[in-house]
């Protein structure tokens, strides 16, 4: 796509969001097509869903998407947020069959989150990882143990997956 740079900071959300599609329309079929893209996209797809029931199961899906909504600012899903993201990650939402928000919920929140939290799938690592302190609070040591080891296991595969389509994608463009 002429005028995009791969992984540019210096992008605005909507044109890492306009080049994630771009990706996709141009190459999803085949990138979904790659065993080894499949493979990840489909241990991924596992891993952040069992990081979910874990956030759920110990009441953080809860905390957060009350915490999201009704904090003004979003607590930690503020506005600016999504700035953080690159057109990778949202490509790899694409992949795995979800749509990118378009439009904010309210104007201090991030352009992801919505009425029940974030809407992508694929999430940046810092969206992963935060724990809040009356996170924290809320979770034995255990559960924080565990759910600390569940994140690192979606965000190799994370990881792995954007190597992948980094590599592949500047082969092709």
């Amino acid at each position: 796509m002429h005028g995009f740079t791969y992984y540019s900071s210096k992008l605005s959300i909507e044109e890492k969001i306009a080049l994630a599609e771009y990706f996709y329309e141009k190459h999803g079929r085949d990138l979904t097509a790659d065993s080894e893209i499949n493979r990840l996209l489909g241990l991924y797809r596992k891993e952040i869903s069992r990081s979910c029931e874990l956030m759920e199961k110990f009441g953080v899906v809860t905390e957060c998407a009350m915490c999201a909504t009704q904090v003004p600012g979003g607590g930690c899903c503020g506005a600016g947020i999504e700035d953080w993201y690159d057109e990778f990650v949202l490509l790899i939402n694409l992949l795995l069959g979800r749509k990118i928000p378009a439009e904010r919920l309210g104007k201090k929140d991030c352009l992801f989150l919505g009425p029940t939290g974030c809407q992508l799938f694929a999430r940046h690592h810092f969206c992963v990882n935060y724990l809040c302190l009356r996170i924290t609070d809320l979770l034995s040591s255990a559960e924080l143990s565990d759910l600390r080891a569940q994140s690192g296991k979606e965000l190799f595969l994370c990881w792995q997956l954007e190597r992948i389509l980094r590599t592949k994608l500047k082969n092709r463009e």
